[in-house]
């Protein structure tokens, strides 16, 4: 796994370095991140000094709406505006758990996972996905991807768990600032405890057979779902 050395994109890793059923996942492939706010000219050189062609914004469409991303007109990447779930203060269910947060995003926004699959299962070259911190939409739409390139799920837990220690920085300093950008008032949502994918993966299992169930669901079959698995290759 890589992190980028980024300002203004967050929790800024690729996919790469994990066991896979076609060796090992390939660095720089696939780059997940969060982008709460605008990225400055060093992040968008990082981001082409490492290929990327394509930027997936995986926000609800009143966030997008509310901060536009700098990335929407396409004249710096190929950019796609994605909708898994609309998360913001007005709309959010803060009284429901994390992993039932991640359900109601799979089984509401199948549509979308379905739309976001099949962009990146037809792009070949390297791609970028986020949301606001880079944790939950994101993390749901990385283990699906590392999922479809055969990582195990302990490897899937490990990479969802690194998120928090990787933006807690620019969330303590944004609160301690006042600056409003961070809303959530009960900060052990915002961790990335294993227990929170884990929760939700063992529903997938249970409801779908697993991820690959799921995506059959959404409507791929085996030969699509190997094929984007291979992107991470």
């Amino acid at each position: 796994m890589t992190v980028y050395s980024t300002e203004n994109i967050i929790n800024c890793r690729d996919l790469g370095g994990y066991a896979c059923k076609g060796g090992v996942t390939a660095p720089g492939r696939a780059i997940r991140c969060g982008i709460p706010k605008d990225p400055t000219e060093n992040d968008i050189r990082i981001l082409k000094e490492a290929g990327v062609k394509t930027v997936i914004d995986l926000r609800g469409v009143q966030e997008a709406r509310n901060m536009p991303s700098l990335f929407a007109d396409g004249s710096i990447f190929d950019y796609h505006h994605v909708t898994l779930l609309e998360a913001n203060p007005a709309l959010t269910s803060l009284d429901l758990p994390v992993w039932r947060m991640y359900m109601i995003s799979l089984e509401e926004h199948g549509e979308g996972y379905a739309k976001a699959l099949r962009i990146i299962m037809n792009l070949d070259e390297p791609f970028l996905f986020h949301c606001f911190l880079g944790k939950d939409r994101t993390g749901l739409l990385s283990a699906i991807l590392l999922s479809c390139a055969g990582v195990s799920r302990e490897d899937i837990l490990r990479n969802y768990e690194c998120s928090f220690d990787l933006f807690k920085p620019f969330v303590e300093r944004e609160i301690a600032m006042k600056t409003g950008l961070i809303w959530e008032q009960d900060i052990s949502r915002l961790m990335s405890d294993r227990e929170n994918l884990g929760r939700a993966l063992d529903c997938v299992d249970e409801k779908y057979g697993g991820i690959s169930g799921y995506l059959g669901y959404i409507g791929f079959n085996d030969e699509e779902i190997d094929k984007i698995g291979k992107k991470l290759l």
